[in-house]
């Protein structure tokens, strides 16, 4: 079994709008891509952070063995790949996510499932179009998109 991190985000009734689940521990991604992942996750600050402490990597390297130079920078990727998804949960957090538990799955989809099982058991929630009725929350989403269009 593998643990998620559940997470997740109201609207402005009150109605659960979006549900995240991220695996908890190492993630494969960030090591093989670190500031890829990061870009991708517009992590924009932890991004420059990786970038600054590898220049500092790089930069120390000249005063070092290169057997050195190579465990410190593959020590470093595989810290940053340890805390990755650590880090992910504190940024969604921060827009407006948030972390209500740990779920237990055989897969993303099962704990998914588990997590909504649970949620509806306990505190009998009101979920958003958005998780209700994906199709009419994107043309919802679309016909604003288009209004504000014809506005400016």
């Amino acid at each position: 079994m593998k643990i998620y991190n559940a997470l997740i985000k109201k609207n402005k009734e009150g109605k659960i709008e979006d549900v995240i689940l991220l695996k908890e521990g190492f993630s494969f991604f960030a090591f093989l891509f670190s500031g890829l992942w990061f870009l991708y996750h517009k992590m924009w600050s932890e991004f420059l952070a990786i970038l600054l402490v590898n220049f500092l990597i790089a930069y120390m390297g000249n005063f070092l063995p290169e057997i050195d130079k190579i465990l410190l920078e593959i020590s470093f990727i595989f810290l940053v790949a340890l805390n990755a998804n650590y880090w992910l949960c504190e940024h969604l957090k921060k827009k407006d996510y948030n972390f209500v538990g740990l779920v237990f799955g055989r897969d993303k989809t099962h704990a998914k499932l588990r997590f909504l099982k649970n949620l509806k058991a306990d505190s009998h929630p009101e979920f958003g179009y958005s998780i209700t009725n994906p199709k009419l929350h994107r043309k919802m989403l679309k016909l604003q998109k288009s209004k504000t269009q014809v506005v400016a």
